[in-house]
């Protein structure tokens, strides 16, 4: 079978867009894109050395976008929240070794709705989840988890975790997941006056380890990563009945190498938008469709300029929405793996470099209406 292959560089402000055209004289034509955005922004290092940082969320604010934060866990510290300059804000829970952490907006708090985060801490002395209400006048994180911790997998260590709201139901979850497969969906609900717990509601599992995930609350649907294997879909209300995943991408098909790390979604209208993977074997991001059957559209390579390249990326994360100045149509976020300035941390990119030409720009923040 004969192949042959073309390149085509362009520049655009903070990107290099590389078309690499492959044809083979048995499967015809097949056009793939590359796009090679630069970081803007990188955030301050986390305090402890080696394979520390690991999954970013987003929190916008309410009424000033560029006092929005970036979360950041420090798998062998504290949960730390940044300016969107990449300088701290804050760092709380600084011993419980949170491994992944995500963002509810809205949830109902007697008579009130506040935004949360929500983390999985791995420590003994709170293993489980974690929540925290945010503050949107001083952007402080505050915890109010009933007894210190929700209990998941029967006091198992918790390793991913993802964020859900129906909307069909009004109703607020996380999902879980194991070393070992094991998937655990909780409810989270107010406890007392001012605090926050939650229950078990339904569980399955994956065939071998799986970390990152997200949920499309539009859509209803979850999406779980098999590192080895690839990218599950699932029914996320638990009144769907017995879950039943669909694989939608493969390791091994579109250059999706494992381990597939973190998962985001970039949301661009009522059902449009991208699902985007974190090939970590590879030091890339695979772009697939947020519709349909999610099909693949580009790989992501991020090229070293101002702020050195980001290699073996953990979580990432991403919005539509405008934050600062410098990050005003929206952005893309990722765990650097060998920050070449010190330990880890997370890289910031503009969501116009990562679209160029190729993907949709769509600054409408839908947040608070229940569009993540």
């Amino acid at each position: 079978m004969s192949r042959f292959r073309c390149t085509t560089l362009a520049w655009g402000v903070g990107a290099l867009w590389v078309l690499e055209t492959v044809t083979a004289q048995t499967d015809g034509r097949i056009r793939e894109l590359t796009v090679r955005p630069q970081a803007r922004v990188a955030t301050e290092p986390v305090p402890h050395k080696g394979d520390a940082a690991d999954d970013p969320a987003i929190w916008i604010h309410p009424h000033d976008p560029a006092l929005s934060l970036v979360l950041g866990t420090d798998k062998r510290g504290g949960l730390h929240a940044y300016n969107m300059d990449g300088s701290e804000q804050q760092v709380v829970a600084p011993e419980a070794r949170p491994n992944n952490v995500d963002v509810l907006y809205d949830f109902p708090l007697h008579g009130r709705h506040v935004d949360l985060a929500v983390a999985g801490v791995q420590a003994e002395s709170s293993r489980g989840v974690k929540v925290w209400v945010i503050d949107e006048s001083t952007r402080h994180l505050l915890d109010v988890t009933a007894q210190g911790a929700i209990a998941v997998f029967g006091g198992q260590t918790p390793y991913g975790l993802c964020t859900y709201h129906s909307l069909r139901a009004g109703r607020f979850y996380a999902f879980v997941t194991g070393r070992n497969g094991a998937v655990e969906q909780v409810e989270l609900h107010p406890v007392g006056q001012d605090s926050i717990g939650g229950t078990p509601v339904r569980d399955f599992a994956v065939g071998s380890t799986a970390e990152g995930c997200v949920a499309d609350d539009e859509a209803g649907a979850f999406y779980l990563a098999e590192e080895a294997v690839g990218i599950w879909r699932f029914e996320a209300d638990p009144s769907a009945g017995p879950p039943r995943g669909r694989l939608v991408a493969r390791v091994g098909e579109h250059g999706l190498v494992e381990d597939v790390e973190g998962l985001t979604l970039y949301a661009a209208g009522p059902g449009r938008g991208y699902l985007i993977a974190s090939s970590q074997g590879n030091d890339s991001y695979k772009v697939y469709e947020r519709g349909g059957d999610n099909a693949f559209v580009l790989t992501i390579d991020p090229a070293a300029g101002q702020l050195d390249d980001v290699e073996h990326t953990d979580g990432i994360a991403a919005t539509n929405c405008p934050t600062s100045r410098a990050l005003g149509r929206g952005l893309f976020v990722v765990q650097d793996g060998h920050n070449v300035a010190g330990n880890q941390n997370f890289k910031l990119f503009g969501w116009e470099d990562v679209a160029g030409t190729e993907l949709a720009l769509d600054v409408k923040c839908r947040v608070r209406a229940g569009v993540s």
